[in-house]
């Protein structure tokens, strides 16, 4: 079975992206990491920044550790090594489209606000709507694996 390799997408990868990378980890079953490898990046990222102390604090609240996240930009050349983009907003997938990256290889989740700069209250419900986001997109993606694993 092929692995998939799926990168979570944002602005600055301190807030939303490395979120969801924390949350879809602690999703994975161990049969799961097997085909699924994910990691982060953000649009406008500055290479080496922390993540935010929200969004550290929100997801030690359910036990994902993401407090040695170091952002990461995306760059043209890392396009290719990815067959999924999860995406936050509309305007993320518009950024990657532009770029070259095929509409079928990006994800679309229902809009997920940038918590950056608010409470920690704002976090949580980010890492919530997160949350319930990547149950779907799980869901999706084993649904493939379980289609390519057939064919």
């Amino acid at each position: 079975m092929k692995t998939v390799n799926i990168l979570f997408v944002c602005t600055g990868n301190t807030c939303r992206s490395p979120m969801a990378e924390g949350i879809f980890r602690s999703m994975l079953s161990e049969n799961d990491t097997e085909f699924i490898k994910c990691s982060s990046a953000g649009l406008s990222a500055v290479p080496g920044d922390y993540a935010s102390e929200n969004a550290v604090l929100a997801l030690r609240e359910k036990g994902v550790d993401i407090s040695s996240h170091r952002a990461k930009r995306l760059s043209g050349e890392d396009l290719p090594l990815w067959d999924v983009f999860f995406v936050m907003t509309e305007t993320h997938a518009f950024i990657l489209e532009r770029a070259g990256v095929p509409v079928d290889r990006i994800y679309v989740p229902k809009n997920i606000s940038d918590p950056y700069g608010g409470s920690l209250e704002d976090y949580r419900m980010c890492r919530d709507k997160i949350s319930s986001e990547l149950e779907k997109f799980l869901n999706i993606i084993r649904g493939k694996l379980e289609e390519n694993n057939n064919a």
